[in-house]
């Protein structure tokens, strides 16, 4: 499983993640692409894709090892 497809399950399949990234960075599902989850520089969303993933792996939605 690639970064953004992680990301994507993760907002697909956790509301109180989803809605934490909306409210909070005002960032939604559409927002992510294949360039900008890998990207650190500023005003992309390497940092945030990290921060969603492991809150995703933190609920049981996606395995630690599948993703590392």
């Amino acid at each position: 499983m690639d970064k953004l497809e992680a990301v994507q399950k993760v907002l697909r399949f956790s509301n109180s993640i989803r809605e934490w990234c909306e409210q909070k960075h005002q960032v939604f599902f559409d927002d992510f692409d294949e360039q900008n989850v890998d990207d650190y520089e500023s005003g992309s969303y390497g940092d945030l894709s990290d921060e969603i993933i492991d809150k995703g792996i933190d609920e049981g939605i996606l395995d630690a090892e599948d993703w590392e």
